[in-house]
């Protein structure tokens, strides 16, 4: 039986917005509302690999397993550096002197 404490911790944690939350409402504040609804359906679509790992155990089992969590710690550790390589490859120099327009947050010129 879940106890008081459990729930009201886990009101406490679902009510406080995350960093999805604050990045879809500053995209919308700067971006307008398309990209801000491109956001939000990201940071939605983020979710579904840690609900689908719930739903089919693997938290449970990586509870159980130590060495198959260090295995998957050690995995997405090389998976993080693969993609800093792959982005630190492409990028080039960072040029300071770049003539980006500023975006807007009122449709008035």
């Amino acid at each position: 039986m879940l106890n008081p404490e459990f729930l009201l911790t886990s009101l406490v944690v679902v009510l406080i917005p995350g960093t999805g939350v604050v990045y879809t409402i500053n995209t919308g504040l700067t971006l307008k509302w398309r990209a801000s609804l491109a956001a939000a359906v990201g940071c939605t679509l983020g979710i579904v690999p840690h609900i689908l790992a719930s739903v089919l155990g693997l938290s449970a089992l990586l509870n159980m397993s130590a060495q198959i969590f260090a295995v998957l710690k050690i995995a997405g550790s090389v998976y993080l550096l693969y993609l800093a390589w792959q982005m630190w490859r492409e990028a080039g120099t960072l040029d300071m002197h770049q003539n980006a327009p500023k975006p807007r947050l009122s449709k008035s010129p």
